[in-house]
């Protein structure tokens, strides 16, 4: 990742570095996003959201696991056990 000293004379670098630090900033190209600039604070925001999930979802699959493990030892079968994992939530009656 390119640095840039935070005491460079040029403006439009400081206008831009003082506007991130107030919200996410994004810079056009041609009218379109090009980029979006953070502070480093809202980078590690960002950053922690992205761990919660990640850890959240190695939890969720280790409990649909055990879910699995623990239905097979009570006796239905592995088709079973994939059909009411996948299933939409509507009941058969």
């Amino acid at each position: 990742m390119r640095t840039l000293p935070a005491d460079m004379k040029d403006t439009k670098v400081r206008q831009l570095i003082e506007a991130a630090r107030a919200e996410p900033v994004t810079l056009l190209e041609n009218g379109e996003p090009a980029a979006i600039v953070l502070s480093p604070a809202e980078f590690d925001r960002f950053d922690e959201q992205d761990r919660i999930r990640r850890e959240a979802k190695v939890r969720l699959r280790q409990t649909i696991a055990a879910i699995h493990d623990q239905a097979l030892k009570q006796g239905l079968t592995a088709a079973e056990v994939e059909r009411l994992v996948s299933d939409d939530g509507a009941d058969e009656g």
